[in-house]
């Protein structure tokens, strides 16, 4: 009986650690691909060809 409880909580520990290990690499992929669309822009837009807009984190 001990066994089907610790084994239960250590399921539903290691669900909720992977669940956050999970959100915290979709925040950093998020991110980092955010830092690359501000900086496309800076470098490769032509500031005569697109109407003035500036390029912000979201």
């Amino acid at each position: 009986m001990m066994d089907e409880l610790f084994d239960r909580q250590y399921q539903a520990g290691r669900e909720h650690l992977n669940a956050g290990i999970g959100a915290g690499f979709r925040t950093l992929r998020r991110a980092i691909g955010n830092t690359f669309d501000v900086l496309y822009r800076i470098e490769y837009d032509a500031p005569w060809a697109t109407r003035a807009r500036r390029a912000r984190s979201h």
